[in-house]
């Protein structure tokens, strides 16, 4: 089974639409969810259907930022555990293989409110005793070699991440490609890159 987690930061152009449709015809996932899609359950019904997925769960973007949405195939079943605005969290069972939980998770851009969204993940955690993939955009590094250009992160919001992970059990799965997930796309001394999904 595949599931493919991307941030879209946005889906209403042809353009994002297109690279979304090659990221399913090369991997072929049975689960996609999607983060910052800045688009609402009518956006993400079309969507639905011109990738022809059987199911959705969508929570809708607030001002300009946000939208998660979940999509999957007629080869899984999906039960829906509970959602927020950062993280959509399900039950996934097929014929031939044991259940499993997958959260989708967005964490929120500012930086202070970082504590509350780790606390979701300690409510997230208690919830469901199933083998559980935990995968989306943190907004937070792990080690300070996970950011190059701006100002340094904070050891302290770093440290605070680590033992969150560490508490959880998370194993960091690994990543193929850049060694950042996000980038400013500023040129020169103006660049900012960071490893901010995992």
């Amino acid at each position: 089974m595949n599931a493919l987690v991307w941030n879209a930061r946005g889906l209403g152009s042809d353009r994002a639409f297109r690279v979304l449709l090659k990221y399913k015809q090369d991997y072929s996932p049975d689960i996609i969810f999607l983060m910052e899609t800045k688009s609402n359950h009518i956006q993400m019904e079309t969507i639905r259907v011109k990738l022809g997925f059987v199911g959705k769960l969508v929570v809708d973007y607030v001002g300009n930022n946000g939208g998660l949405c979940l999509l999957w195939t007629d080869k899984v079943n999906v039960s829906l555990l509970s959602f927020s605005r950062f993280h959509i969290d399900v039950r996934v069972s097929s014929w031939n293989e044991r259940d499993w939980r997958f959260t989708g998770f967005y964490c929120n851009l500012d930086t202070g409110q970082h504590k509350h969204v780790w606390n979701l993940l300690q409510h997230l955690h208690g919830m469901a005793q199933l083998p559980w993939l935990c995968s989306g955009d943190f907004n937070e590094i792990l080690s300070a070699d996970e950011k190059v250009g701006g100002l340094p992160r904070s050891r302290l919001m770093i440290e605070n991440f680590r033992v969150t992970l560490e508490y959880y059990g998370f194993d960091d799965l690994g990543f193929q490609g850049s060694r950042f997930t996000w980038s400013n796309k500023r040129a020169g001394g103006d660049l900012i890159q960071e490893r901010l999904d995992r």
